[in-house]
């Protein structure tokens, strides 16, 4: 059932989105659209302007553009009938505005937004077959966990919501089954009245959760050990045989090296991955996100702080590689197989690259000013 929406945050959200319609998309003229890797993500311009975007790394072009009234965070890919597909990108936390659009001009953008006493945390997956957007968003009244169920093919309109199993729900994903979702829950209370101010560090829960999809019910959730109780868990990404890989941010003593890498298979407690110790002292306390590549063999670990990107291989938690790129915020695997794509607050992007071992290949093209934390690569 569609929900009634605060009017003045709703017009506040819609009336910076350049009149609801798509900025004018820039094709390469050297190869059709098809024929290349195309990646989305959150950005912002050198004007100060927040949007997101569709665009061409290789030839430095945007295929499609939407103007958003507020940062942006992640972005969620469904494909849609008749070919195509759609994206839906999220407001940062604590807005609660979203917009569903595509790389075909002919198809106008459809905003929504949360309900008045929600805001979202600026992450959504949609079921497998696209029908359902599940987004992570907040209780204001209980600083509950809750995640929305809206019905992609009837304009977004709510359905449902149900718990997230804790406080701060941040990345969510599917595992292999279809049906059961995996959530980062930060741990931390927060309130839009106080938009970036956080409650109690001494009485934070984080953990990771696992939700039945259908019905809504908790299957597990997971704790970290209580001295790590001040770790909160936010971005995830899911390999083979559904082994979780989770990052964190760590709200204790600036001075204290933490890891905050871990893995996790149901039924078993969370686990830090032993990374070697540079590569810890590098991250800095803070992964910003996470990829795997299209095999779910490894993952990549954004850690802008240390200017650092680390491949880990997903099976056994060893690291593998790094990569130094100032300011490192979004990974994707790339389509091609052929390893992954960053992106980064500065507005540079490049690609990983073989030989020679832990290089990159920057690109010459100024798409953005800076780069939001996610990048998501359309296959």
């Amino acid at each position: 059932m569609a929900m009634a929406i605060d009017r003045r945050r709703a017009l506040g959200a819609l009336g910076g989105a350049v009149g609801g319609a798509l900025l004018p998309s820039r094709m390469s003229a050297d190869a059709p659209m098809q024929a290349r890797a195309l990646f989305a993500a959150a950005a912002k311009d050198r004007q100060g302007k927040f949007s997101a975007i569709v665009f061409d790394p290789e030839a430095g072009t945007a295929v499609a553009q939407v103007e958003l009234p507020a940062r942006g965070h992640d972005i969620a890919v469904r494909a849609i009938a008749g070919g195509g597909r759609e994206l839906v990108a999220f407001a940062r936390r604590p807005e609660n505005f979203a917009v569903a659009f595509s790389d075909d001009p002919a198809r106008a953008p459809h905003w929504f937004t949360s309900r008045p006493d929600r805001h979202f945390f600026g992450h959504g997956i949609f079921s497998r077959d696209g029908r359902l957007l599940f987004t992570t968003e907040n209780d204001f009244a209980t600083s509950a966990g809750m995640i929305g169920v809206r019905d992609a093919t009837k304009g977004y309109a709510q359905i449902g919501e149900f718990t997230s199993g804790g406080i701060d729900p941040h990345e969510l994903a599917l595992l292999g089954d279809g049906r059961t979702l995996v959530i980062a829950n930060g741990g931390i209370r927060t309130h839009p009245d106080e938009p970036r101010l956080e409650g109690d560090l001494a009485s934070m829960q984080p953990s990771l959760a696992y939700v039945d999809s259908q019905t809504g019910d908790l299957l597990e959730r997971h704790e970290l050990p209580a001295e790590l109780h001040q770790l909160s868990i936010r971005h995830l990404c899911v390999g083979r045989d559904d082994k979780v890989l989770f990052g964190c941010q760590f709200r204790g003593p600036a001075w204290r090296a933490q890891a905050t890498v871990g893995q996790h298979r149901r039924g078993r407690p969370l686990e830090l991955l032993a990374l070697p110790a540079p590569i810890n002292l590098k991250i800095r306390n803070y992964v910003a996100s996470l990829a795997v590549d299209r095999r779910g063999e490894t993952a990549i670990i954004a850690a802008p702080r240390g200017g650092l990107a680390v491949v880990v291989d997903i099976a056994s938690g060893r690291y593998v590689a790094e990569y130094a790129l100032a300011d490192v915020f979004g990974v994707a695997a790339r389509p091609d197989g052929a390893g992954f794509m960053l992106a980064a607050g500065d507005g540079a992007l490049a690609a990983t690259v073989a030989k020679p071992a832990d290089t990159i290949r920057e690109f010459p093209h100024a798409l953005a000013a800076a780069w939001d934390n996610h990048l998501v690569a359309l296959r």
